[in-house]
């Protein structure tokens, strides 16, 4: 298993050279290559000099900040890559070669060196900022994922292990997650509270956001930049900087679409299961908007899981047997509205057959003294339309029987479009209950328990089965408006208990009935 991680070397690149290059850290420089550039420390420090100063303007060894920018250029990409103790030095060196020749080219001055004195060897590469024809090298996010992604692919290839699902470095200061820890962070207070006005009837646009936040005590140092603070803090942040979630784009769009959302007035109309799963939704939702990752496609989460909660919350569902129930039933009345409209559409055949075989055959039929070949003809025909034409079942023999049926078949081929209509809404109700049971399945699995293990999720849920809201003041009080929404999910609730109720003292009767039935019929062949 390997582990890769960048460093950006601004000062002192002969100090960086000399330490990986270090004689009683690599067994006597027994394992370092240099490829592009020469194995010690003189040559590939002139090397690294020589190309560096032939593509930029700055002095390799002058680390002062350049004018024009204020910052100093890279003058060595410097990647550890460490593994673990069942590697041996001779495998990380053989490793290191390999993955740096695949990554950064053979045209590039660069310099692997593998470090034997400590108890996990790991290796060192020097990279020089430029290659032989002045294409530089940038260091980011993506080009990191680039290069730890090439070294699984090597590691796998030495059958060695990789970590399946790396864990991204945090992009908070100590001070904020410590104050996060002990849950007094003003950041995260600022971001509760934008997620609160985002719901507000009055806030419809970016404008009216800054509005409300001013009214609740904010201050903007810089409105277009959305730099802004509380009362009690010397210097703001960026509003962007809360997460995702809380960009200009990201507000606009969450703005616009605030249906999408839950917050406690949506949740004080759920009963039982469905509460806990919106809670435990919401915050999911939290989540995704405050990673500082721009992953658009969580977005697209969030409304996924607002239509499945109010899938789940009007057909009353309260557990994973009611969701499979509705499923199955979905899939019947998809079935049938199928059926019907195949049937249906079978007719439009039918018409065609009997516009072209039906004048020939009604021809035939008044013929009286048919001769051999007629009534081999006749009954050819005869049988084309019991199979496609839909004669089957129909009086021939009666007058106009031929305009009369194609009345028919043309009057049933009306129904056409609205049993399609039927048979596409039924598909979707099927899509979207299949969806949600997978959904809600994957979810029971992967987050419901570990989101709900939080102490302070776990208040929520429970006043929120009591009928309370969280209030401004992070109080919970009744909202005799939405009780009402509730008593009727507790009224359907109850009407469906008594309904079963009726159901199994109906079963109940009925075998004690044929007990009965059974005893006397037992009694009289005695």
């Amino acid at each position: 298993m390997a582990y890769v991680k960048h460093t950006a070397i601004h000062t002192t690149p002969k100090a960086h050279l000399k330490y990986i290059l270090n004689p009683d850290k690599n067994e006597k420089m027994k394992y370092v290559t240099g490829i592009c550039c020469g194995d010690d420390l003189e040559t590939a420090y002139d090397n690294f000099k020589e190309i560096f100063e032939k593509y930029n303007d700055e002095n390799f060894d002058n680390c002062e900040t350049y004018q024009k920018s204020g910052k100093r250029n890279i003058r060595i990409h410097s990647y550890t890559q460490s593994f673990n103790s069942s590697v041996s030095p001779e495998e990380a060196h053989r490793i290191g070669v390999e993955w740096a020749k695949k990554v950064f080219g053979k045209n590039r001055p660069i310099i692997v060196s593998t470090h034997s004195n400590t108890e996990h060897c790991h290796n060192h590469i020097a990279v020089c900022p430029y290659d032989l024809d002045g294409i530089r090298w940038h260091s980011n996010r993506k080009s990191l994922d680039f290069v730890r992604k090439r070294s699984d692919e090597i590691c796998l290839e030495h059958d060695l292990d990789i970590i399946k699902n790396p864990k991204r470095n945090s992009t908070i200061s100590y001070k904020e997650w410590d104050s996060r820890k002990k849950k007094c962070s003003w950041k995260v207070r600022m971001a509760d509270t934008i997620d609160k006005l985002i719901h507000s009837d009055d806030v419809t646009d970016i404008y009216s956001l800054i509005k409300k936040m001013k009214k609740c005590g904010y201050t903007f140092t810089n409105e277009s930049r959305l730099i802004a603070k509380p009362k009690d803090v010397k210097y703001g942040c960026c509003i962007a900087k809360l997460g995702f979630g809380y960009s200009y784009q990201m507000l606009m769009e969450r703005i616009s679409h605030k249906q999408n959302e839950f917050v406690g007035r949506k949740i004080s109309a759920f009963v039982g299961f469905q509460v806990e799963l919106a809670v435990s939704i919401r915050e999911k939702q939290l989540d995704i908007y405050r990673t500082p990752m721009i992953h658009y496609p969580t977005y697209a989460e969030v409304k996924k899981s607002f239509e499945i909660l109010n899938f789940i919350h009007s057909n009353h569902i309260h557990s994973l047997e009611d969701m499979a129930k509705v499923t199955a039933t979905a899939n019947r009345k998809e079935d049938i509205a199928l059926h019907r409209y195949c049937k249906c559409a079978e007719k439009k055949e039918q018409l065609k057959t009997l516009n072209y075989l039906g004048d020939e055959y009604a021809c035939l039929l008044k013929v009286e003294n048919r001769d051999e070949a007629q009534q081999r003809r006749l009954e050819k025909i005869h049988w084309q339309l019991m199979i496609s034409g839909g004669i089957g079942g129909w009086n021939t023999h009666m007058d106009n029987w031929l305009p009369k049926l194609k009345d028919k078949l043309r009057n049933d081929l009306k129904q056409l479009d609205s049993l399609a209509a039927e048979m596409g809404r039924a598909s979707k109700e099927r899509s979207k209950a299949e969806m949600s049971l997978a959904y809600l399945e994957n979810f029971l699995k992967s987050d419901y328990d570990r989101i709900r293990e939080q102490e302070q999720l776990r208040i929520q849920i429970e006043n929120y089965h009591n009928g309370l809201e969280p209030q401004e003041d992070g109080t919970y009080k009744a909202e005799p408006e939405l009780t009402a929404e509730r008593n009727a999910e507790f009224e359907y609730m109850d009407m469906r208990e008594e309904q079963r109720r009726i159901a199994e003292e109906q079963r109940w009767r009925d075998e004690r009935q044929r007990e009965m039935r059974n005893r006397s019929r037992s009694g009289y062949c005695r």
